[in-house]
């Protein structure tokens, strides 16, 4: 793979590519989709926010009961790590995949640090979603139904951007010939569904005495 390859995005994979993180049509509708998903449950998680701020008795639309409840995680400092409420990061930052999605999708060739940006937003939103999946589960004790979808959105986008970025060369050679970093790469929907399948384990175990009422 030359040099202009590995600093651009001018990536098109034939549709018998073996994987769809390559193909310009599935990847940028997956980004679309992932990040209007994100977005609206940070935007709802906003609105409910200010919604508890103006009458602390009200009742959210996600507050289901004692055990997944947003407005009982937004009573906890942990809501507000920065200084303000968490979800305004989420409306912030799905703005650039989504962005991207469509820039992608439309056929725009993009140069390659973008993916880069993109991988490390990524990441750091994920290093900040499973943060945040430990302080509501094991610290506070309830889990955030909104946060559960933004965190099902985020992990998956991270993935396939890590994937996209490893078989097209863009972290390096010596990355994108490295047989196990190929691997996982190609089998990023695998990594993505078996992340989140932890996550949810961990949540029914942790929540078993609710759980174990609806068998």
């Amino acid at each position: 793979m030359n040099s202009a390859q590995t600093l651009s995005d001018d990536i098109e994979a034939p549709p018998s590519a073996t994987s769809w993180v390559l193909r310009s049509g599935p990847f940028g509708i997956f980004l679309i989709v992932g990040s209007v998903i994100g977005f609206l449950a940070s935007f709802t998680l906003s609105a409910e926010k200010y919604d508890k701020l103006a009458n602390p008795d009200v009742v959210l639309s996600c507050d289901l009961n004692p055990f997944f409840s947003c407005g009982s995680v937004m009573e906890h400092a942990e809501s507000e790590l920065f200084g303000f409420p968490n979800q305004l990061l989420g409306i912030a930052a799905f703005i650039f995949p989504l962005l991207i999605g469509v820039l992608i999708l439309s056929g725009a060739k993009l140069p390659g640090w973008v993916m880069i940006g993109l991988n490390i937003g990524l990441g750091l939103g994920v290093v900040l979603v499973m943060f945040l999946f430990y302080i509501s589960i094991y610290k506070i004790g309830v889990g955030c139904p909104w946060c559960i979808v933004v965190w099902t959105m985020t992990i998956p986008m991270f993935v396939a951007v890590t994937a996209r970025n490893v078989l097209s060369g863009r972290f390096g050679s010596a990355v994108a010939q490295n047989a196990f970093a190929r691997v996982a790469a190609k089998e990023n929907i695998a990594l993505s569904v078996l992340w989140m399948l932890i996550i949810f384990a961990c949540i029914v175990v942790q929540f078993w005495s609710y759980f174990s009422n609806l068998l």
